[in-house]
């Protein structure tokens, strides 16, 4: 009864929209397997299911890519019944995505199949790869131009905006030198001002020394004139008593 079930999805496919078909498959799928978890990740990530289409390496967009890097990035483009060109993952993640984005065409369509059918697809892709012709790599070149370019403009947009900002850091570390030069020469002359202060306030000690000096000195005189003073009157007031 399974296989009348499952040969009678295979047959009606043609004739059943593309919901319905997602929905039989679904059905009779089990819950746990990677073809329910490949529908599942379809589903949330709004990506069409391939994994019941005949699916079979680009060989233009493998060989420009390359094997390792298909493998790394973990999807592969196929070519689909209607000679349209896809990439097909088998978990999606906006890493993966963004991946995809970078080494295809920026609106190229992204499909999912199972991981076991996936392997399959990475394992033919190198095989295709390591048997590309010369003329096969220079059309593959030729077509991988425009991305690189844009990769290229990519990474120059990223050195601009760099340059950019380290301009941007070079000028204010200058406006920064620049206020600590002039708060340098403000210390400098508040230290010469200071200088200048204590060199006055010596003087100035100096000066007060010197005028206490004199004044002891003319104090000392006028005593000795008192003393000098107080022994004459003595001496005239005793040469009267006489």
């Amino acid at each position: 009864m399974d296989e009348y079930f499952e040969s009678e999805t295979m047959y009606g496919e043609e004739q059943q929209p593309e919901p319905e078909r997602m929905y039989r498959e679904e059905q009779r799928v089990e819950p746990g397997d990677e073809r329910s978890a490949a529908i599942e990740t379809a589903r949330s990530w709004e990506l069409p299911y391939l994994e019941d289409e005949p699916l079979v390496i680009d060989n233009e967009s493998a060989t420009r890519v390359g094997g390792e890097e298909l493998a790394r990035i973990g999807a592969a483009p196929v070519r689909c019944d209607d000679g349209s060109v896809r990439v097909v993952l088998a978990d999606a993640t906006p890493e993966r995505i963004a991946g995809i984005r970078e080494h295809f065409s920026g609106a190229v369509a992204i499909g999912v199949v199972t991981p076991s059918t996936l392997a399959s697809l990475l394992d033919a892709a190198s095989m295709s790869v390591a048997s590309a012709t010369p003329d096969t790599v220079t059309s593959g070149a030729a077509t991988a131009a425009p991305v690189w370019g844009r990769t290229l403009e990519r990474v120059l947009g990223l050195f601009d905006s760099e340059a950019a900002r380290l301009q941007e850091l070079r000028t204010k570390m200058q406006e920064l030198g620049g206020e600590m030069a002039a708060r340098e020469r403000r210390v400098q002359e508040l230290e010469t001002e200071l200088q200048r202060i204590r060199v006055e306030r010596l003087r100035d000690q100096e000066a007060v020394d010197r005028l206490k000096h004199e004044l002891a000195d003319r104090n000392s005189r006028l005593e000795r004139a008192l003393t000098k003073t107080q022994e004459l009157a003595a001496i005239i007031q005793g040469g009267h008593l006489r």
